[in-house]
Formats: C-alpha cells, structure tokens, sequence
C-alpha cells in the first residue's frame, strides 16, 4: 500500500515539475522572440488607397492638428472574425461621432472592392470619422508586421503606438471607453 502511494506521489511531483518546467520554456521562448521581433513604435509613413482608388497617405491624418488619436483597422470581408467583429467595432466608433481629435481608417486587405463596398453598405455606419481603405499590395504585412486580421493599432497625436489589439475584440466593453479617453488624455498630454 506504502509502495503505491510513493509511486502516484513521485508521478503526481513528475508530473507537475515537467509543467513548470514546460512552462518556464514557453516564457522564455515568449520573452526571447518578443525582443527579437520589430515592434511597430510609430505610425508608418506609408499609403493605402481609397475605394475611388486616390492615394492616401497616413501621416496627412495629422496635419490640421485637430487629431489627437488615430485608430487603424485591417479587416477583410473574407474574414468571418472580423466580419463578425464589425457591427460592435463600429458601435464603439458612434461613441465618437460627435469627436472631430479621434480618427479611424479601416483597411481592407487583400479584398475585391464590389465586396467591401456591398459590405459597407450593409452595415449601419455612425457618423464618426470613418475613413474606408484598400490594401491589396500586402502593406500591412511589410509595413505594420501584422500577418493576420482583424488587427487593430492605435496611435496619438505623436505619431506614436499606443496600443496594438490582436485577433476580435469585444469592443463594447466598458474598458475600451476608458482606455480609448485615457489614450486621448496622454496622446494630448504630450505635445
């Protein structure tokens, strides 16, 4: 009786040391590739394209002065997150309709412009400073080190990352409402 118990203890502690163990492994590895990687620390000087096919370059976003956060947007209408994403993503952007210093670009990568302009006509839009883009030359990848979507980068009147959001988020959430007024709070703070 002694013997199995020993044994089931020396399992139970193997068991639990190899998932420390692992573990430890996985933060280092986490820790290590996260020093290695470029992280995106301002707004790229870089140009999508409107859906009448004009130019648009980021950094002109900025130039009246009266922008304080801008918030960019990669999505595609192939995606079911972010198709699934969109309609609470877009009820956050109502909260802003009323806010001419908080600017949003949703780009459509890789996309056929008949989708995204029957996308965005299917969709109720708020009246916030929306601005509808094109990327199908793949700048969000080489440019923004993104390679997946939705994916979603806020940055402040700085030119600055503030923050990069991953994958669908639940943008109704009352966290988001303070975050994105404490973004506007530092990114007016620092100039």
């Amino acid at each position: 009786m002694l013997n199995r118990i020993l044994i089931i203890v020396l399992i139970i502690a193997a068991t639990v040391g190899y998932g420390l163990y692992q573990k430890k492994s996985l933060e280092t590895t986490l820790t290590g590739a996260s020093k290695q990687e470029a992280i995106l620390a301002a707004l790229p000087d870089t140009s999508f394209y409107t859906l009448d096919n004009a130019k648009f370059a980021l950094h002109d976003v900025f130039k009246d002065g009266s922008t304080s956060l801008l918030v960019v947007h990669f999505w595609g209408t192939w995606c079911a997150p972010c198709e699934a994403e969109l309609p609470e993503l877009l009820a956050f952007m109502k909260t802003f309709e009323n806010r001419q210093d908080v600017k949003f670009l949703l780009v459509a990568v890789a996309d056929e412009l008949p989708k995204v302009q029957k996308h965005i006509r299917a969709v109720a839009l708020p009246k916030a400073d929306i601005t509808w883009l094109m990327d199908n030359d793949n700048v969000y990848r080489s440019v923004f080190g993104t390679t997946r979507v939705p994916e979603t980068f806020v940055f402040g009147k700085d030119k600055k990352t503030l923050k990069k959001y991953l994958g669908p988020q639940e943008w109704n959430k009352p966290l988001f409402f303070r975050t994105f007024d404490e973004f506007i709070q530092i990114s007016n703070s620092k100039l």
